[in-house]
């Protein structure tokens, strides 16, 4: 049985501190709260990495693009205008 979760509510600049919860939720569903709690960029490939090391930090880019869409399409056009210039997940 696959187990997928909704999409926490918009936030429009009420209730954070629910909305905040269920945003967390979702990412830990989605295996990418580390990308946030962490707030690390992914280590830089060798020189002649190998396919394996390739597909894993490819894998670990994408988590960071990935929570950051989460949030982005999770809050209200204002909000967005706010968090626009954030760099990392943890600063939007």
């Amino acid at each position: 049985m696959s187990f997928t979760p909704t999409p926490p509510p918009i936030f429009a600049g009420e209730n954070y501190h629910i909305w905040v919860v269920k945003m967390k939720t979702y990412l830990q569903a989605h295996n990418l709260w580390n990308v946030v709690e962490n707030d690390t960029e992914p280590a830089s490939l060798r020189v002649n990495p190998t396919i394996a090391q390739i597909r894993q930090h490819s894998k670990e880019c994408v988590k960071k693009h990935k929570a950051m869409s989460c949030l982005q399409n999770r809050v209200s056009d204002v909000i967005f205008t706010r968090i626009i210039a954030c760099d990392t997940q943890k600063q939007a």
